[in-house]
């Protein structure tokens, strides 16, 4: 009986195995064929399904840094534009709506068929950069696959052309080429992040995956131009321009306490937010910096400091300076005519070159070479921006009479607009030189560079050069003592001395307890006006009263109002009425 029932649990475990295999084969042929469906029959539909989602890294841009003058005032900002780009690949397969696309975007559609056909090995193409956001939404609802958007940042300047070089420009990818924006590239760019994301087939998020890198933001430029200033310079300037005809100008306005530029204006300019070539070729040079010059007679003030250093002269020394011409080495020197004898106040207020060169050649070389040298000549007035023109002085070894003699009437040698400006800020500043500054609050240590007792004689010096009997008298600003001087250089050309000028001014006001210090540099004026005196003063004046009543500077004095003239009485007798 046992034997028996062995033996039927043997068959029955025999069946049971037997099924189990047999549904065991049942489903692995149910995988194979489905797997033969998904690997062959269904590739497209699983690929296409798997395109149109993507995990993708993603960079997180990141907006430009926002440049600031010392008011607030933006003067340079970042607007979030759509960059329009392609895959290739993808587009071909929709090769007959390229025209839709081209329409959209303006572009000639015959060629971009042909840029696509021949970038069909690349999965990005740019199409467009920087398009406004509405017309990227138009070209999203044609919903053409292989069409895709990145946003990105235009620069836009507020200001326009009255800044542009100072602020400089980006190019497209948003990075500085020149002024502030090349220079302080690093802070104002920032740094973008990285991300992973599930994108569609049409390029659109889906799911933020999680954040491979954050954002370094970038940091703001509160520079030390005012607006306000800057406007007045600048229009100032082009008004000049176009009345002397003139080639070139430029303008600078400093802070005496402080040493801030306030206004740095430049002619010809060009407008940043319109790229024009011609423009930008003529333009975009910041003259007030680069541009060096032979200065002419605004040097002379430092030649009477170094004679009144010597102790030898005082403001009231006579010179005699008849018959108005001078001889040295075979070179003559003139005045403009015979003044006489005259005092060193006078010599300054009249600018008499024959005064000076007498001067000049009764100092010792190197004290006179070490007085400009204190002052910053030769030298780059600072390190932070540096993309300016260091000019040119020569050593005193190489001094021959005649030179000593030009030196002292602003000839051999050569400076920029922002050196005249630090310069004469030193006179201004009780003869304490400091180092220019472009940044709102960033004051250099200054240093001592002349007695503050000769700084006020040379202050009183030069008030008499802007007097009614002075070259510089149409400087002069009602209310207001100013302090300044006149220069007219003959420009030389391969070497020779031709008939064709620089015109410039230099002064601060008030002239007893100075406040700013304005440069103003008019390059090849035309026509019969073409001195300092005539041409630069004018504009001085404009842009010093302009930035006084700006800064509410008191007046020195109240300007008193005209009188009334006096109404004629008519006496009534008889019967008149």
């Amino acid at each position: 009986m046992k034997a028996n029932n062995t033996k039927i649990n043997a068959q029955s475990i025999s069946r049971r195995m037997g099924v189990l295999l047999a549904i065991l084969f049942c489903l692995f042929a149910a995988v194979v064929v489905k797997a033969f469906k998904v690997q062959i029959k269904q590739t497209r539909f699983f690929q296409h399904e798997a395109n149109k989602r993507q995990i993708r890294t993603e960079t997180i841009p990141v907006s430009r840094g926002v440049i600031y003058d010392r008011n607030n005032e933006p003067l340079a900002i970042s607007v979030a534009m759509e960059s329009v780009w392609v895959d290739p690949v993808r587009l071909m397969e929709n090769f007959d709506r390229i025209d839709q696309l081209a329409d959209k975007l303006d572009l000639d559609a015959d060629k971009l068929k042909a840029l696509v056909s021949s970038r069909q090995q690349r999965r990005f193409l740019y199409i467009k950069r920087l398009i406004e956001p509405e017309l990227a939404d138009e070209i999203r609802a044609l919903n053409i696959q292989g069409v895709n958007f990145q946003t990105e940042f235009k620069r836009f300047y507020p200001a326009g052309e009255t800044i542009a070089q100072l602020i400089g420009i980006t190019n497209i990818e948003d990075q500085g080429q020149e002024g502030l924006e090349r220079f302080f590239d690093e802070d104002l760019s920032g740094e973008p992040g990285l991300k992973r994301v599930v994108k569609d087939s049409r390029g659109n998020v889906i799911r933020e995956v999680e954040e491979i890198r954050p954002v370094v933001p970038a940091r703001d430029l509160h520079i030390s131009i005012d607006r306000r200033l800057q406007y007045a310079a600048y229009r100032s300037l082009k008004k000049a321009m176009y009345r002397y005809g003139a080639k070139s100008a430029s303008a600078v306005a400093l802070d005496v306490a402080t040493g801030e530029v306030l206004a740095m204006a430049n002619q010809p300019s060009f407008n940043p937010n319109k790229r024009d070539r011609q423009a930008l070729k003529k333009g975009l040079l910041n003259r007030a910096m680069m541009d060096v010059y032979e200065p002419g007679s605004v040097m002379k003030p430092f030649t009477m400091i170094a004679a009144l250093e010597s102790g030898t002269y005082t403001p009231q020394t006579v010179i005699d300076t008849s018959p108005g011409r001078w001889e040295i080495d075979g070179t003559v020197v003139n005045d403009f005519r015979d003044y006489g004898p005259l005092s060193l106040t006078q010599v300054l207020a009249k600018s008499s070159n024959v005064g000076m060169a007498k001067i000049a050649l009764d100092l010792d070389k190197e004290h006179m070479w070490d007085v400009f040298r204190r002052f910053g000549f030769g030298t780059p007035t600072q390190n932070l921006i540096r993309s300016e023109s260091s000019g040119y002085f020569p050593h005193y070894r190489k001094w021959r009479k005649v030179d000593q003699a030009a030196l002292s009437r602003g000839y051999g040698l050569s400076v920029t607009v922002l050196q005249l400006a630090a310069a004469y800020g030193a006179i201004a500043n009780n003869g304490r030189w400091r180092s220019p500054s472009f940044i709102k609050g960033l004051i250099h240590p200054d240093k001592a560079v002349l007695d503050p007792a000769i700084a006020r004689q040379v202050r009183t010096m030069l008030k008499a050069v802007v007097s009614e009997q002075g070259t510089g008298h149409r400087a002069r600003i009602r209310g207001y003592e100013v302090a300044g001087k006149t220069g007219t250089a003959r420009k030389n050309e391969r070497g020779q001395y031709v008939d064709r000028y620089v015109a410039t001014f230099a002064g601060f006001a008030p002239a007893d307890h100075p406040r700013l210090v304005v440069v103003v540099s008019i390059n090849d004026p035309a026509g019969d006006e073409f001195g300092g005196g005539q041409v630069a003063a004018p504009v001085f004046a404009e842009i010093m009263q302009t930035a006084l009543r700006m800064l509410n500077v008191p007046p020195d004095h109240l300007p008193q109002p005209a009188k009334k003239p006096e109404t004629a009485r008519i006496k009534m007798t008889g019967g008149e009425q």
